[in-house]
């Protein structure tokens, strides 16, 4: 089969991918009240930031404890667009893309010369550092009162066509649409010759350096484009309502990895698989536990702990996550 041919084939299969999970997240959200609908939108937003982790450490296996701040490069960027050069909401969108992976280009750079602890430690101090750069140039960044923007209200052509849309509705048409292209990037990327290359450096550096591969430029290549969606993710996640350190919290970059590691690190299905699983986890244990006399101080961080186990027992016992449990199971049925 030629590689024109192989392309195509792999093209309009992430396309019928991307459409297929667009229609779903549709059809899901007709079935949903207001809050879940905000939740599915919270779903599609963070979805497009858990692929960035995939790419970069299931893909190249580089460690970035970070993606969070990196998000916040994304919202303070589209938030600073609107309110000060008065640019529109899906143009900030995109040019928050390019400001934050050009700063993954200046990262990519440093994590070119580190690895494993290093580089976990680098992006880890990025994530301390950046709230505080906010919170330092209050005059700039409004500091801890943050930026106050959201996707304003839907336009007349389209409520003319749908009829009454809620503004729960609303973020979720303004979301999606980018996380099915996002969703169709990765899976281009993944199972083509780039996504070949990355796996070959996160498998073995000295056997791919030897089949010719430029290692370093292969890491900062990765990092642009990992950081390119999480600065996507962030300009979505910050016109919630507001842009603001509190928004981007240190813990954000580890909810984003907890999400990767249940679902599977190395796996796109398990990235939306995980998720999932960390935003309707929550309340789902919430609902299971309301029948019982449990102490509200224990009660409120049980959720938090509850993911934290899952995410324990994964490791140890299932380092390939759901998707990788998934795949086990059929290679016995297999055999």
């Amino acid at each position: 089969m030629s590689k024109v041919k192989t392309h195509k084939i792999i093209g309009l299969r992430s396309t019928l991918l991307a459409i297929v999970f667009f229609i779903f997240i549709i059809l899901l959200s007709n079935q949903f009240d207001a809050y879940n609908q905000s939740q599915l939108t919270n779903i599609a937003t963070l979805l497009i930031a858990v692929f960035s982790i995939t790419l970069l450490t299931g893909a190249s296996g580089q460690i970035s404890l970070g993606q969070g701040a990196i998000m916040a490069v994304g919202g303070y960027s589209s938030a600073l667009l609107v309110t000060r050069l008065g640019f529109s909401m899906w143009i900030s969108f995109i040019l928050a893309i390019f400001i934050s992976a050009l700063f993954g280009l200046f990262l990519g750079l440093a994590a070119a010369r580190l690895s494993g602890p290093y580089l976990a430690g680098t992006t880890l101090v990025m994530a301390l550092a950046i709230p505080s750069i906010a919170v330092r140039f209050e005059g700039f960044f409004s500091g801890d009162v943050g930026l106050s923007v959201d996707y304003g209200n839907p336009p007349d052509w389209l409520t003319n066509l749908l009829g009454e849309i809620s503004i729960e509705v609303w973020s979720l048409y303004v979301v999606l649409p980018f996380t099915a292209i996002a969703l169709f990037a990765v899976l281009n990327l993944s199972n083509t010759r780039t996504g070949r290359t990355w796996r070959a450096v996160r498998d073995n550096e000295v056997a791919a350096a030897l089949a010719g591969i430029n290692i370093g430029r292969t890491k900062v290549i990765v990092f642009v484009c990992a950081s390119g969606l999480a600065g996507l993710a962030g300009a979505l996640y910050g016109f919630r309502g507001l842009v603001a350190p509190s928004v981007y919290p240190t813990d954000l970059s580890l909810t984003l990895l907890t999400a990767a590691v249940i679902g599977g690190l190395r796996s796109i299905g398990g990235a939306i698989f995980g998720t999932f699983a960390i935003v309707f986890l929550p309340d789902l244990i919430e609902k299971i536990t309301k029948n019982f006399a449990i102490p509200e101080n224990i009660g409120t961080y049980l959720p938090a702990l509850t993911i934290g186990l899952l995410l324990l027992i994964t490791v140890i016992l299932n380092p390939r996550g759901a998707a990788g449990a998934l795949e086990h199971l059929r290679h016995r049925k297999r055999h």
